[in-house]
């Protein structure tokens, strides 16, 4: 039942993002985990990696790459639907915490089950 209330409450959030800003309808990039895990030496550092439960289709993973992506840190959003693995690239200089992208994912409908730092 909390998987329906999820999909449902996602699929809200969705189109009210969708119907409150026309530019944020970029194409997501979906690739399996093992690209997005093996991160270029120039941004060690600066990736956080997060497993997060209840995305099944690229409507979901759209909807959580522009919630993610209106924070200001925010370089770059890779997610593989297959692995339910997102990948957040920070951008130089700025950071990014935890509880901020617990915050952005819980928003957009999903439940973080994991995140780690690379």
């Amino acid at each position: 039942m909390r998987n329906l209330f999820t999909f449902v409450l996602s699929t809200i959030a969705a189109t009210a993002l969708v119907a409150a800003s026309p530019a944020l309808s970029e194409e997501v990039e979906s690739r399996p985990a093992a690209e997005i895990v093996s991160a270029e030496p120039d941004k060690e550092g600066r990736i956080i990696q997060a497993t997060v439960d209840g995305m099944v289709c690229d409507f979901c993973a759209q909807s959580l790459t522009k919630v993610l992506m209106r924070e200001d840190a925010v370089e770059s959003v890779q997610i593989s639907l297959e692995a339910q693995f997102v990948t957040i690239t920070v951008k130089d200089g700025m950071s990014l915490s935890d509880e901020a992208v617990e915050k952005a994912i819980y928003w957009a409908g999903y439940d973080l089950t994991q995140i780690t730092r690379a």
